[in-house]
């Protein structure tokens, strides 16, 4: 779950408006925990939402940005969220994005 949280933690700062807040948030409920990250940041055109969790694609096709990488960071963070039996997704609209983890609790 550690590679999790900083896939998404390094891509929200990646991506974040200079001087912007990210947010970490947890709950806990009787069958699960639930995680949100948000951060402030150009909102995310929906047909690129839909491809977020792809292995290799990257929101800034570009050679010339900072971001680096190679597309996998999302695409291992929903490998291994899956593989614990919960779901990851995520969402932006405002200049803003948002992810948000379930996982069940284990018996």
């Amino acid at each position: 779950m550690e590679r999790v949280f900083d896939n998404i933690i390094r891509n929200a700062v990646s991506y974040s408006f200079p001087d912007s807040t990210i947010t970490i948030e947890m709950k806990e409920e009787n069958e699960g925990i639930h995680i949100r990250f948000e951060n402030q940041g150009f909102t995310i055109p929906e047909e690129k939402l839909n491809r977020i969790f792809e292995q290799f694609y990257r929101l800034d096709s570009s050679r010339g940005t900072n971001t680096r990488g190679a597309g996998l960071g999302l695409a291992i963070a929903k490998e291994i969220v899956e593989l614990h039996q919960g779901t990851i997704s995520v969402s932006s609209s405002d200049d803003k994005i948002e992810f948000n983890i379930y996982l069940p609790k284990t018996l």
